[in-house]
Formats: structure tokens, C-alpha cells, sequence
């Protein structure tokens, strides 16, 4: 949409359609929020609050506002850093997502650089190759839906009720990791004269549907490891890697294809990817003992 919104107007339409897009969003929050004693209260801390008053402990001493923001400073900022650096679990799936998404971002530069060089085509024409990755996150939307009907509860009706290892929530990524690098791989040594633009395309797909898989699992095994806060803690500590990468690696990706050519610097970011590949079957191996050791609240049964 944005290629042909700069083609056909200018870049600054492109901010001018998130905005539609954004004013939309706002009239549906608003909509939600007209509705909202119809959805009912979720917020733990407004539920405690309500059953606090219910109880009569409506005049209980709030924390002080210096007392909140230590605790926001410590929790929310501090906490998701320190999981990073510390928790080999949250360190080696960030670093894993977050290269997937980086090389990902890195097509929104190196797919037109590369369509534009090798098949001449187009601004719109270049921006029309992104639905490969569309295609390839239906497909892996289809995948996780398989692996978790056919793998994850056939195993959860083996195990006592809420006593499923988190590890059975990697299936997806073990399954579609290997399509990361493959889809590299393909497209950095078919991207060139005499091929098909439509083979340097499938292998975008194939990219894509590795890269949702890993993501889906990745967040899936997360959330059923840790528990209380230190689930948000742990997403946050996602976020933060998967987001850096991917605002960091368009920056310099039109410079690496310059200096090392289409094929060797899409295989460069293949070896990368390749080299990652063993995380998800280390830790459905090993989980258990690494989660043991961990210095945060963690499932216990394996």
C-alpha cells in the first residue's frame, strides 16, 4: 500500500494514511469504551481495588506516588533488561526472534533494491512482492493451528490438567525453523538474471511462515514458563530485542547488499539464521533443567 501511496502522491501521504488508519482505531477504542459494562472489568488492580471497598477497606492507605514509581522503575524497566542479560531461556529466544524480525525489516529496503535491480520493476511492482509475506503468515497461521489440534493436546491428554511442560509449546518453532534459513538461502542465490522473479518471491513466503512460527512458540513458551508478573517482564524483554533489531538492521541493509551483492549478503544473514536454528530443539530437550535454575518464579514440572 505505501509504495503505491508514494508513487502516486507523495511519502507524506503515507503518514497521512496512518493517521485514517489510526482515527479509526480511536473511534473503535471509543465504541469499546461506551460498551465496556458489557464486557465487565479485567484489570486485577481495579478488581482489587472494587473488592477492597466491597469489604469495607475503602479507606486503606494508598502507596506512595515515590514508592509506585521505584517499584515501575525496578518492574517495568529494570526487570525485563536484567531477564535478558540473565535468563538463558529469555536471552537465547530474544536473540533468536529478534534476528528473524531484523532480517525481516531488512526486506523492506533489500526487496525493492533487489527486484528493482535484477527484474527492473517498479515502486508498486516491488511493493506487490510484500504479499509473499502474507502468504507465508497464513501458512504459518495454519501450521500453528495444525500443531496445536494434532501435537500440543494429544500431549496435554497425556499429562495431569495444567501440568503440561511448556516445552510442547516449541512445535511450531521446531517444525519451521528450518525455514528460515532455507528461505534465504533460496532467495540469496535465485534473486539474479535468468531466474523467475517468482522464485526470489516464494522463498519470501517461506521466510515468513518460519519467522511467525518461531515468533508465536517463542512468545507461547514464555508465557507458560513464567509465572506472575514475570511473564510481562520476560514479553518485555522480547520486545525490546525483536523492535531494536528490527529499527536497526534497514540502516545498514542497502549498504551490505552494495558492498557483498545480493547473494552473499542475504547468505550471510542465512549463516546467522542457520547457526540459531538448534535453539528451539536445545531448550525442548534441556528445558526443564534450564528452568530449574532459573532465578525467577518458573513452572516446576517437566
Amino acid at each position: 500500500m505505501g509504495s503505491f501511496v508514494v508513487h502516486r502522491k507523495d511519502w507524506r501521504w503515507t503518514q497521512w494514511t496512518l493517521l485514517f488508519f489510526a482515527a479509526f482505531c480511536m473511534l473503535v477504542a471509543a465504541f469499546c469504551m461506551l460498551v465496556a459494562p458489557f464486557n465487565g472489568e479485567t484489570f486485577t488492580p481495579v478488581l482489587q481495588r472494587r473488592l477492597a471497598k466491597r469489604r469495607g477497606a475503602a479507606g486503606a492507605p494508598q502507596t506512595p506516588l515515590g514508592a509506585r514509581l521505584g517499584a515501575f522503575a525496578r518492574v517495568g524497566l529494570g526487570r525485563p533488561v536484567h531477564m535478558l542479560l540473565t535468563e538463558p531461556i529469555v536471552a537465547f529466544l530474544c536473540l533468536y526472534v529478534a534476528l528473524n524480525f531484523g532480517t525481516l525489516f531488512s526486506f523492506f529496503a533489500g526487496v525493492p533494491y533487489a527486484f528493482t535491480l535484477v527484474y527492473g520493476f517498479s515502486l508498486e511492482q516491488s511493493g506487490l512482492v510484500f504479499l509473499a509475506i502474507a502468504v507465508g503468515c497464513v501458512l504459518a497461521l495454519a501450521t500453528i493451528v495444525l500443531c496445536d489440534a494434532l501435537l500440543y493436546r494429544r500431549a496435554a491428554a497425556r499429562h495431569p490438567p495444567n501440568r503440561l511442560p511448556p516445552e510442547h509449546r516449541l512445535y511450531p518453532a521446531m517444525l519451521a525453523c528450518a525455514g528460515l534459513p532455507a528461505g534465504l538461502f533460496w532467495f540469496a542465490w535465485t534473486a539474479r538474471a535468468g531466474v523467475s522473479w517468482a522464485s526470489p518471491a516464494a522463498a519470501i513466503v517461506l521466510f515468513a511462515w518460519g519467522n511467525l512460527c518461531v515468533f508465536v512458540s517463542a512468545i507461547q513458551y514464555t508465557t507458560d514458563t513464567y509465572q506472575g508478573s514475570v511473564v510481562a517482564s520476560a514479553t518485555s524483554a522480547n520486545n525490546l530485542a525483536r523492535y531494536g533489531f528490527a529499527g536497526a538492521f534497514p540502516l545498514f541493509t542497502i549498504q551490505m547488499y552494495r558492498a557483498l551483492g545480493i547473494g552473499w549478503a542475504t547468505s550471510l544473514l542465512g549463516f546467522v539464521s542457520l547457526a540459531l536454528l538448534p535453539i528451539p530443539w536445545v531448550l525442548f530437550r534441556f528445558g526443564p533443567r534450564i528452568r530449574a535454575k532459573s532465578k525467577y518464579e518458573t513452572v516446576d514440572y517437566s
